[in-house]
């Protein structure tokens, strides 16, 4: 039985058993999280864990894995990870893979916002067709403007496209999107702009019947190749797929279908896939040229309360889950909101990708923060309930899906010669050494762990044990000095009112912005005085009220490190950037926002260039809030010092995440791993100082250890030696 038929077979079970149980109730309110230091407790009094508590404490490096086949790749190899996703398919593997590691926490998995079908496979598709039309995300659409039967196969709509209000034309229809009708899809095969037709192919996926004129007609919104996005949001439609529940919007349902997989004892948790916030994105990065939450055939100019009204459906979804499942159980989130009271932690996906970034974000935001909309790596490992699962996921291949392709994957590890890109896994694994979470190296996220059980020297030192590197003796330090290369912003000390006249102070006054700069000499953080700005009006924007200095020379590929002392009358954040002086304004220096409190802070943050420029201009962003802001000590140098070390009872993990090489002086003697794989760098010599090339990590471990502690799960066949 395949995979695919497993999976719908038990979907149809879950929703029989979902309407046979009725519903949760809503909440009161949800649509404000509480403070994410808010003790989880508050929510539900404790319930007895599911499961046997560890036997040993849990060392370093710790190991996760996401969707291996326990069909074909054997148990002992998926056995060998701290915790894993498996599925509702994979229940009979549980026992199996519990007596080869009790301690294994394994969790089963569903997705937030989308439904999977398969065009081929109407027994797949039997799930979706009692699905509320009501609930999928569709773009917007058109009516029918002549009545159809069941076999009609072009239909006449009143429009074929949209205008917004700046002019610009948007197809609603395109050959090969799926639509929308009621409770029927179709393939739509082409659209005839002049006649107003569509050419459709009748009953795809969801069975074809007879429509009205003035019926709506609209494209699926959808991001993964064979799936449909479904509405998270509460500005859907209600629709009802039981009598009992009665109305209800899709995260509503949904939480109940979560906690129906929960029904089985021995699942610690469940996987939440595809949980992030702010699903605007979508528009662009997709098939969708345009969303319409509430199925208005509305054009919507700005998406900001459809984000808003995303993010309240998926603190909804994940409160109603934890009220159903309790305390105890695991909620574990890919790229989730930072509904930290609620979660388990959270899934860093595809990072580091091939250039450091995570999705546009830079490493040390990603890591360390603030990382406003998404949470930090460090802030996931502070807030988050425990057992906290937060994981560092590296793939091979960065490679995301192709929404037309129908989810075919070359996988490289077919090849009986490929070799593991052995530097992007140590710059993950090390990354997520800095703090406490897990860590996993996939081939691609289409297939995870199916593709590949990757298993590396730095796992279990080179066949040594499990744990082999301790506990942490600290928190990550930086490992370099301070930089010494001259400040590209010669006058940010703001000591003199000249300091200050070297800079270009501007508020956007036309767009409904005002603010004001003037030195200050009765608070600095170095010398004897500051620039201080009062944003006195402000619409939102950062970049509409802004502190900047020109020119700037800055070269591709080269990391340049900002830091600066601030402070403001509240808490807020303003951003900073390097960019192109002239159109097209291309920014050639992200370095984020930055969370400022009333006391002084210094801040740091390293940045590698993407562009050539000896006209650039750097520039402080302003205008998220009003407000007094104060700057002081603002330096901007080449170089990096994104470079860090922690400390183990065993051994030591540094990284690199700066774009240059960089000499790393160890202040003692240390080994390094004595491997069979990378064997130009883990050759068990003896190293008191190591250059770490760009964007690279490296475990070295103590010359006396103090203490081995080995943690083995069970015995690794010589044959997955060498990274398979």
């Amino acid at each position: 039985m395949t995979r695919q038929i497993v999976r719908a077979i038990l979907t149809i079970i879950l929703l029989a058993i979902v309407l046979a149980c009725g519903g949760i109730p809503r909440p009161a309110s949800s649509a404000t999280p509480p403070s994410p230091l808010a003790p989880s407790s508050t929510l539900l009094a404790p319930l007895p864990s599911p499961s046997a508590p560890r036997s040993t404490p849990l060392a370093f490096p710790r190991l996760g894995m996401w969707w291996p086949n326990p069909w074909e790749q054997p148990l002992a190899d998926i056995a060998r990870y701290d915790w894993v996703i498996l599925g509702p398919w994979s229940a009979e593997f549980i026992d199996p893979l519990k007596a080869l590691h009790p301690d294994i926490r394994l969790l089963t998995s569903t997705n937030a916002c989308e439904l999977d079908y398969d065009p081929d496979d109407p027994a797949y598709n039997a799930y979706l067709q009692d699905i509320p039309y009501q609930w999928y995300l569709t773009q917007v659409g058109s009516q029918l403007s002549i009545d159809v039967d069941a076999s009609t196969t072009t239909f006449h709509v009143d429009a074929v496209t949209v205008t917004g209000g700046d002019g610009a034309a948007y197809d609603l229809f395109i050959p090969g999107d799926t639509a929308l009708i009621e409770g029927e899809s179709v393939l739509i095969e082409a659209v005839n702009p002049t006649l107003r037709t569509l050419t459709v192919q009748r009953g795809y996926v969801r069975p074809a019947a007879a429509h009205a004129a003035g019926t709506r007609i609209a494209a699926h919104v959808t991001f993964w190749p064979n799936s449909w996005v479904m509405n998270v949001s509460t500005l859907s439609p209600q629709g009802v797929i039981s009598a009992t529940v009665g109305e209800e919007i899709w995260p509503e349902y949904n939480a109940r279908l979560a906690a129906g997989l929960l029904a089985d004892p021995r699942w610690d948790g469940i996987l939440l896939d595809r949980s992030d916030p702010n699903e605007s994105w979508l528009i662009g990065n997709s098939t969708a040229r345009t969303i319409d939450p509430d199925q208005s055939n509305t054009l919507l100019t700005d998406y900001s309360a459809f984000d808003a009204a995303w993010n309240e459906g998926l603190r909804l979804y994940e409160q109603n889950l934890r009220l159903a499942v309790g305390n105890s159980r695991i909620i574990f989130v890919n790229w989730g909101m930072t509904n930290y009271d609620l979660l388990n932690g959270n899934n860093f996906e595809g990072f580091p990708m091939d250039n450091a970034t995570a999705y546009g974000e830079n490493w040390r935001s990603a890591v360390f923060g603030p990382w406003p909309e998404k949470g930090s790596y460090f802030d996931w490992l502070a807030y988050a309930r425990q057992p906290n699962l937060t994981m560092i996921e590296t793939y091979e291949d960065d490679r995301g899906p192709d929404p037309t392709s129908g989810g075919g994957y070359d996988n490289p590890c077919d090849d009986p010669g490929f070799t593991p890109n052995y530097r992007k896994m140590r710059f993950g694994l090390t990354t997520a050494l800095l703090g406490d979470g897990y860590f996993s190296y996939e081939i691609n996220t289409n297939g995870h762990g199916s593709l590949c059980l990757l298993w590396f020297d730095e796992y279990d030192n080179a066949g040594q044990g499990r744990g082999y590197l301790g506990v942490p003796l600290g928190p990550a330090v930086r490992a370099v000095t301070a930089l010494t290369t001259p400040n590209l912003l010669p006058s940010g000390g703001f000591e003199s009112q000249a300091d200050l006249d070297q800079w270009d102070f501007w508020a956007d006054t036309d767009q409904g912005y005002s603010a004001t700069l003037r030195l200050d000499t009765t608070t600095s953080a170095v010398g004897d005085a500051s620039a201080r700005m009062d944003i006195l009006q402000t619409q939102g924007t950062d970049w509409q009220v802004s502190l900047s200095f020109e020119p700037v020379t800055v070269i591709s590929g080269t990391d340049y490190t900002l830091s600066f002392w601030a402070r403001a009358d509240i808490t807020r954040t303003v951003s900073a950037w390097g960019q192109q002086n002239h159109d097209p304004w291309e920014g050639w220096l992200v370095y984020g926002e930055f969370t400022l409190t009333p006391e002084w802070r210094q801040y740091e943050v390293a940045a590698t260039a993407t562009g050539s420029d000896a006209q650039s201009v750097f520039q402080f962003g302003l205008g998220q809030t009003t407000g007094v802001v104060w700057l002081d000590g603002v330096q901007l140098q080449t170089g990096s010092r994104e470079v860090w070390r922690r400390d183990f009872t065993n051994g030591v993990a540094l990284v690199n995440a700066s774009a240059q090489p960089q000499v790393i002086e160890l202040g003692g003697t240390y080994r390094k791993i004595n491997g069979t794989q990378d064997t130009a760098v883990n050759n068990g010599s003896q190293v008191s100082q190591v250059t770490l090339p760009p964007h690279d990590g490296l475990i070295i471990l103590r010359w006396q250890p103090q203490s081995w502690i080995y943690l083995p799960v069970v015995s690794i066949p010589p044959a997955n030696r060498r990274g398979r």
